[in-house]
């Protein structure tokens, strides 16, 4: 039988969870920038009033105690950063690819997508062409 997870474990499982919450959002986000910007900044700001209202509902319920305030602005904190690192992303250089490729394998390969994932990708293309 395993042992009772630590605290430590408690930790390291947040702290990769929301890392790999961060990398995935930050790849789609700049996949979707690609493809479709006007979309893509519909989509971010309806994100953020989704997030605002719900920090807002917490601050005002109290439902996370008496501190809700405070844990609201942490979290608000944390969020705005994550989203701010995602939707940048789009603007760092990138090297040059082949003009062949297609846009969506580019996007996806700009994006930070591994490369087997980016094969992938290629390969449902070949098995199932555009009409």
């Amino acid at each position: 039988m395993a042992d009772k997870p630590t605290d430590e474990d408690d930790r390291a499982v947040e702290r990769l969870t929301l890392y790999m919450l961060k990398e995935t959002y930050g790849a789609a986000a700049a996949a979707l920038m690609r493809m479709n910007p006007r979309a893509a900044s519909e989509l971010f700001q309806a994100f953020e009033r989704q997030i605002a209202d719900a920090l807002e509902r917490m601050h005002v319920h109290r439902s996370e105690g008496p501190d809700s305030t405070t844990i609201a602005v942490a979290v608000g904190g944390r969020i705005a950063d994550i989203l701010d690192h995602a939707h940048r992303r789009q603007f760092e250089a990138r090297p040059a690819e082949p003009r062949s490729e297609d846009p969506a394998l580019q996007a996806a390969r700009e994006a930070g997508i591994s490369q087997d994932a980016v094969d992938m990708l290629a390969t449902l293309q070949t098995r199932w062409p555009k009409g």
